[in-house]
C-alpha cells in the first residue's frame, strides 16, 4: 500500500522532467490558462473520474491553489493504489518560488 507524500514547491522541481511523473493542476480552466506549472496537465478537481484514468505506474503529483484539495484527492487515490504526492501550499507556494508560466 502506498502512502500520500507531501512535497514542498521547491522539491516539485525535481519532477518537471521525469518521465515517470505526471504533474496535475487541479484548478479551474481559467486559472490553468492564466498560469500553470511547466508541463502540468489540467484536470479540474470536479472531474473525479478523470483522476482514476491516470496510469497507476506513474508518480502523480497533484497541485491545487492552496494544497487542501490535492490532499483530499490524493488520499482517495492512494486508497485505490496510486502513487501520489501533494504539493504543500499548492500553486501559491509555487508562485512564491517563481515556478509559474
Amino acid at each position: 500500500m502506498h502512502n500520500l507524500e507531501v512535497v514542498s514547491a521547491r522539491m516539485l522541481k525535481q519532477y518537471f522532467h521525469q518521465r515517470d511523473a505526471l504533474i496535475i493542476d487541479m484548478r479551474s480552466q481559467e486559472e490553468y490558462y492564466q498560469e500553470h506549472l511547466p508541463g502540468a496537465i489540467h484536470i479540474p478537481y470536479e472531474n473525479e473520474e478523470d483522476f482514476y484514468r491516470l496510469p497507476r505506474e506513474k508518480n502523480i503529483i497533484l497541485c491545487c491553489e492552496r494544497g487542501s484539495s490535492s490532499l483530499a484527492r490524493g488520499k482517495a487515490m492512494v486508497g485505490r493504489g496510486y502513487r501520489v504526492k501533494s504539493v504543500a501550499g499548492g500553486i501559491m507556494a509555487c508562485r512564491e518560488c517563481g515556478m509559474m508560466h
